[in-house]
């Protein structure tokens, strides 16, 4: 009986090994995709991502929302939707989402070519019989057949917006395209075409070398050349091309992990781009000092003295709105009579010359910026939350932490602080005491005016804040071991301890309206609570040379 088993595991493994030599492996999509992509989006599952979307809740209070229903009135969503009827027109049919459900198959790929015109390709592994009950291939006597690669594809324009629609499956692969060219290179590369693909080109293969084990979507840029587009540069909602164009390429995956969601990202640095002068350790040191409480904070290196003494002047001595123009309008005429006023201007007035708009701000950034030098600042902490205040008014306070080369000149800190405070708070009014905090662990010094200040030092760690029970609750947490290794920028923003302060002051801001849905509380906090099962985000970041690695973590709600 034992020899009847042992050759039957032999026949079995001999099949096996037969079977492993004889078939051919699936093809990495981006071997079949043709090279000179902007973009390329994979997924090993793309069909159970759509799926696991249109059952969502989150899809489903994002179609309901007061927000959707005037993004669906927007400029940007009517462009959107003139290109998907052309594209439509193109194909013979409006496709509907069950429609994208129906052509998403397991492992699937999409390369994005051109911007303005909504170029791409893409190609997923889906059944044959799957793909014989889609709508696309019902509608195919519609379109003219062609030829590529020895095999067959279909090919059909719209004659009034001259959109183009082309698809052909082989060897179980859709392929789907808006140019009949990039169809027919495909279709040569599963052949075993020579030409360039997206695998060979520098942007991808670099940028996934540099990067870890693909997630449940792999978005790969090539930024070198999506940076050089102008209509990137015009359409990019973040308008931020000159941080972008640092980088030359990327990759970001993302995965579920324990309930959460997690996206890794790996930036490559350009050869011209500025080197990051990071503070790693400290930063991580940093991090162990933020309470558990706290609404959103941030740790960061220190490359600049002015940029933080700005931002302390501006988060605990002087607040400023945040303002600007917008640089794409030019500005108004200017009235040949330079004097001329109006009925806005009856508060003005004319026997004064009027302060200038940052009067005593600059003073005031660089008395704070003196005692930031002379201690050589290298990290920075940022930690704030929301507090109500009477039970309708919401504060903001804020704590920062410094940590320097040496120790503080207490003596120093105080002049700096006093100095800096003086330019903007009446001197007359300004009281300098020694006090603690709520519960009394903690002596702090304190400056009273207008507003309040306090600070605290602790070796080369020096505390600012104008709320002193946030302030104690930063200094309870000195001496607390990192929970994190080396990294040089780290920040959090705890939705689920925030959000309900966050739509109080959207409300607040907004006016009453008729018909649309308020600005702020109608739109804005909008996507807060559609998002209502995110609980936290947290990011973290190291420099490795010329490779930037990010880590971002969506923590649901359990």
């Amino acid at each position: 009986m034992k020899k009847v088993l042992l050759f039957a595991a032999l026949l079995l493994a001999g099949a096996g090994y037969v079977y492993l030599q004889t078939t051919t492996p699936a093809p990495q999509l981006a071997t079949l995709m043709p090279g000179g992509a902007l973009l390329y989006l994979e997924a090993p599952n793309f069909g159970g991502l759509l799926r696991d979307w249109d059952a969502s809740q989150v899809k489903a209070d994002w179609l309901r929302s007061a927000n959707y229903s005037v993004f669906s009135r927007s400029n940007l969503f009517g462009k959107l939707q003139e290109v998907y009827s052309q594209y439509g027109e193109a194909a013979g049919f409006l496709p509907d989402l069950k429609s994208v459900i129906g052509i998403a198959g397991t492992d699937s790929a999409l390369a994005l070519y051109g911007i303005r015109g909504v170029e791409f390709l893409y190609i997923t592994h889906i059944g044959d019989s799957d793909f014989m009950k889609s709508q696309l291939w019902a509608v195919r006597d519609k379109f003219q057949q062609r030829e590529a690669g020895g095999v067959s594809f279909y090919l059909r324009t719209d004659p009034a917006s001259k959109r183009t629609v082309a698809f052909a499956f082989n060897k179980g692969y859709l392929l789907l395209a808006t140019r009949d060219g990039l169809v027919a290179q495909a279709l040569q590369l599963m052949a075993g075409g020579g030409s360039p693909s997206i695998a060979s080109d520098r942007w991808y293969r670099d940028a996934t070398a540099a990067a870890a084990t693909p997630g449940e979507r792999r978005l790969v840029m090539n930024l070198e050349s999506l940076v050089q587009s102008v209509y990137f540069r015009s359409y990019w909602v973040q308008h931020n091309a000159s941080v972008v164009r640092q980088y030359w390429a990327g990759v970001a995956d993302v995965r579920r992990t324990n309930g959460n969601i997690v996206e890794t990202r790996v930036f490559l640095r350009a050869p011209d781009a500025p080197t990051t002068n990071a503070a790693s350790a400290t930063v991580s040191n940093l991090l162990a000092l933020v309470p558990p409480d706290v609404g959103m904070y941030k740790a960061m290196g220190v490359s600049d003295a002015g940029d933080a003494a700005a931002l302390i002047v501006q988060k605990l001595i002087a607040p400023q709105p945040q303002g600007g123009r917008d640089e794409r309008y030019a500005p108004p005429a200017v009235s040949p009579d330079n004097n001329a006023g109006s009925e806005g201007d009856l508060e003005t007035r004319i026997d004064e010359q009027p302060l200038p708009s940052d009067a005593g701000i600059s003073d005031s950034v660089a008395a704070v910026r003196a005692m930031v030098e002379k201690s050589g600042v290298h990290s920075l902490l940022l930690a704030q939350s929301s507090s109500e205040v009477a039970g309708t008014f919401v504060q903001m306070p804020s704590v920062i932490v410094l940590e320097g080369a040496q120790d503080w000149d207490r003596d120093f800190v105080r002049t700096s602080l006093s100095s800096a405070a003086g330019k903007l708070w009446s001197t007359s009014q300004l009281g300098i005491g020694w006090v603690s905090d709520a519960t009394g662990r903690h002596p702090m010094d304190r400056l009273d005016g207008p507003g309040t200040l306090m600070f605290a030092n602790i070796g080369r760690f020096l505390f600012l804040s104008n709320n002193s029970r946030l302030l104690g609750s930063v200094l309870d947490r000195v001496g607390t071991s990192p929970q994190l290794g080396a990294v040089d920028y780290a920040a959090g923003f705890r939705l689920a301890r925030e959000r309900s302060n966050y739509q109080r002051v959207t409300t607040g801001l907004d006016f009453p309206s008729s018909g649309a849905p308020a600005f702020f509380s109608g739109n804005i906090a909008s996507f807060s609570r559609i998002l209502s099962s995110l609980a936290e985000v947290r990011m973290t970041e190291t420099n490795r040379g010329d490779v930037t690695a990010q880590t971002v973590l969506y923590q649901m709600v359990p």
